[in-house]
């Protein structure tokens, strides 16, 4: 499997006041940046939108392969230089369409962030398959969410049209690569931006810190 490299693009200004961030739970880069959304804490005024690396019914994305592999490298580097570091990769990269399904059904229940956390940290921490429909109830029951729910919704893909939707976004925006950040000023997209989402991130946290400081 390969990944388009994506440039930073700032020419691209959105009339919309608020953030969008488009991520997968298998992405490494997706991980950081979801940890830096979070240390900046700026979470409640990003939009997040799943975007399946590798939607089914395409092969699962295989960890040995050079584009992941390399992905992962990058990854790594810029763990390293935020003191950033976590246990190895994991040794299967699973669908994420179930995932991303909990997620909207976490969305509809004000539960969002805390199972954002949770896949996350199941994926690249615990190395859970988040693929499997029983181990994402778990992860929702421990999350706040009620178990036989879950597993409902889960089971009849009530929410599939949903992560399909967030997909058709995407491709709509041109966007083929996480994670990608919509924001006011432009579009930041691909492993190769964390960087300046970051500093993205860090400019939205300074402005939401002056508005309040207003009121």
């Amino acid at each position: 499997m390969t990944f388009r490299k994506s440039p930073f693009t700032f020419g691209n200004p959105r009339t919309s006041d608020h953030s969008i961030l488009y991520f997968d739970f298998v992405d490494p880069i997706s991980h950081l940046a979801s940890r830096m959304v979070d240390r900046a804490g700026v979470a409640a005024a990003i939009e997040w939108r799943g975007l399946e690396l590798c939607p089914p019914p395409q092969p699962m994305i295989d960890p040995g392969a050079a584009g992941w592999r390399a992905r992962q490298t990058l990854a790594a580097g810029h763990a390293r230089r935020r003191a950033d570091n976590g246990p190895g990769p994991p040794p299967i990269i699973p669908w994420t369409r179930k995932a991303h399904e909990l997620c909207e059904f976490a969305r509809e229940r004000d539960c969002l962030d805390a199972v954002r956390r949770a896949l996350f940290r199941a994926h690249f921490v615990d190395h859970t398959d988040i693929g499997r429909i029983d181990l994402l109830v778990e992860i929702a029951r421990a999350a706040g969410l009620d178990r036989s729910e879950a597993k409902a919704v889960l089971d009849v893909d009530r929410f599939a049209g949903a992560v399909l939707e967030n997909r058709s976004r995407a491709l709509d925006e041109g966007i083929a690569d996480v994670p990608a950040l919509v924001h006011p000023g432009g579009l930041l997209e691909g492993p190769e931006v964390l960087g300046e989402i970051e500093r993205a991130l860090a400019e939205m946290k300074a402005t939401t810190q002056s508005n309040n400081r207003e009121e």
